[in-house]
Parts: structure tokens; C-alpha cells; sequence
């Protein structure tokens, strides 16, 4: 190849990159559709107003569910318009003032008790698993409401559990100053195991007699002192952690009958001291 030829070749590169950049710049690309921001100058953004347009009206973000779905759905028709408890009105609010929103725990047929799916033994284990990274830090292990930040000077939550000799109380509930000096007045704390949220609506029921969709309340929306999950885990893995509570709930009330009792007692007898063999 000459010389001329070498230097032709670079040149004719060139050429054709000038074209192609040419017409590239000729797609008058800012007059295409396209999603746009409000300006944050003109807008008035840093008066706080928003900084993007309202979506149209129906616009839903991608994978968001119905409101009748059923894996969202965990309130009766009741619990849609709840209505309060004689108890509540003569305790709470005497003067009917006050009108409960959807959700209040007013009664336990405002809520469902019925799982949207059929839990299997895999569901279980990662409901376990959903369990002990967000609910075991506070509500321990075994749901004693005993977890490492409890330790740690943090609020309490509830055991799920009650107390078999019936002894035991929720210090958070009721006269918990008078009940911590002892002299000073009556401990008319609620009894271990029970629901707080039903409790302030004058309604005493156990943890394990609540409906499942109130336990799937609390873990989506929050409860005093308890943050909302629902941005963290989804609507299936909650239905799988509540079944889970049910089964720490029966795990800790189960009861032995007389031949197994006799048997653990037998196997936990202290075995007696081996002889030394003779030599």
C-alpha cells in the first residue's frame, strides 16, 4: 500500500464518524415524549410544593395490588366501619365523642382468622426464618418478649404467652407506678399474655385467641413502641410469620399426656454413679 493510500484511509474514517454524528444530532431529541421533572427553580420545590407532576388519577406503581386482594386484605366489613364496645363507652369515652377508624381492635370479629394461603411446612420454616430477623430482637426467640433489646432498657412488648398460674402481669398496662411501689396502691395490671390493643378498647382476650388478621395488623401497621413492616417484608412473608406466632404459641401451651410425662421424667432421672471397674 503507498503512502497516499495510508493517509487516505484515516481521512475517509473521519468522514464518515462527521456524518454520523451530524445526523445524530439532527433527531431533535428534546422534542420526543418524555417524563419531566418540575423544574426546582421555577417549580417552587424549596417551598416544599413537590418536585415531580401528580401522577394521572388510576395510576398505580408497577406490582401494587388490589384493595380487595385477598393477601392484603385482613379486615372484615366490621372492621372496615368498627363499632365500639359497651366497656369502651363507659370506661374510655362516656360521652361518645370519639369514632374509632378502620382497624381499631373494637371487636374480634373485625378481623379475618382465616389465612389467604395454605401454610406448609416450607412456609413455616420461613416464616421462622422472617421471625427471628426482625421480630425476635424484641419479642425473643420464643415470644416471651424478652429479645436483646429489651436488655437493653427498650420498651417491652407482650408475651404471647400467658402465665399458668396466672400470676404474672403486663407491666406496661394499668397502674404500672403503683404496682412497682406495691404500698402505693392496687396492681391492676393486665395479665401476661394478653392483647394491649384490644385491652384499650376495654375487650380482655389472650394473644393466641386474637384473630390472625389482627396479628397481621400489627406487623404491617406497628404498635405503640413496634414500627411498621410492612416496607420490609412482604404481604406473604407476614402471613407466614404470623402462622409462625401461632406455632410458638402452641409449642409453649402444649401439654403432655400421662405416658409421654412418664417417659421425660424417666429419661431426665439422674443416672446413678458407674462403678469402677476392678482391675
Amino acid at each position: 500500500m503507498s503512502q497516499k493510500s495510508k493517509v487516505r484511509v484515516p481521512l475517509l474514517s473521519l468522514a464518515i464518524l462527521g456524518c454520523v454524528v451530524v445526523t445524530g444530532c439532527q433527531q431533535k431529541m428534546a422534542e420526543q415524549p418524555a417524563p419531566r421533572a418540575y423544574d426546582a427553580f421555577t417549580q417552587g420545590i424549596f417551598n416544599y410544593d413537590q418536585s415531580a407532576r401528580t401522577p394521572p388519577s388510576g395510576t398505580i406503581h408497577r406490582g401494587q395490588r388490589s384493595p380487595d386482594d385477598a393477601m392484603i386484605t385482613w379486615l372484615t366489613p366490621a372492621g372496615k366501619n368498627p363499632k365500639v364496645s359497651e366497656e369502651w363507652k363507659k370506661t374510655i369515652d362516656p360521652t361518645g365523642n370519639l369514632q374509632p377508624s378502620a382497624g381499631a381492635p373494637t371487636d374480634l370479629a373485625n378481623f379475618i382468622n382465616e389465612f389467604p394461603f395454605e401454610m406448609t411446612e416450607s412456609d413455616l420454616t420461613r416464616g421462622q426464618q422472617r421471625y427471628n430477623v426482625y421480630c425476635a430482637i424484641c419479642h425473643g426467640a420464643s415470644g416471651h418478649g424478652n429479645g436483646k433489646i429489651v436488655e437493653r432498657g427498650f420498651l417491652r412488648p407482650p408475651s404471647y404467652h400467658q402465665d399458668p398460674a396466672g400470676e404474672a402481669k403486663d407491666w406496661s398496662t394499668g397502674n404500672t407506678a403503683n404496682a412497682q411501689k406495691a404500698k402505693d396502691g392496687p396492681d391492676d395490671r393486665m395479665a401476661q399474655g394478653f392483647s394491649r390493643g384490644f385491652f384499650r378498647y376495654g375487650i380482655k382476650t389472650p394473644i393466641d385467641q386474637v384473630p390472625v388478621g389482627y396479628i397481621y395488623q400489627v406487623i404491617t401497621w406497628g404498635f405503640g413502641g413496634m414500627p411498621d413492616h410492612a416496607s420490609q417484608i412482604t404481604p406473604e412473608d407476614r402471613w407466614r410469620i404470623t402462622a409462625y406466632v401461632r406455632v410458638l404459641q402452641l409449642s409453649q401451651a402444649a401439654k403432655l399426656n400421662d405416658e409421654i410425662k412418664k417417659h421425660v421424667e424417666e429419661v431426665a432421672k439422674p443416672k446413678a454413679d458407674a462403678k469402677h471397674d476392678k482391675h
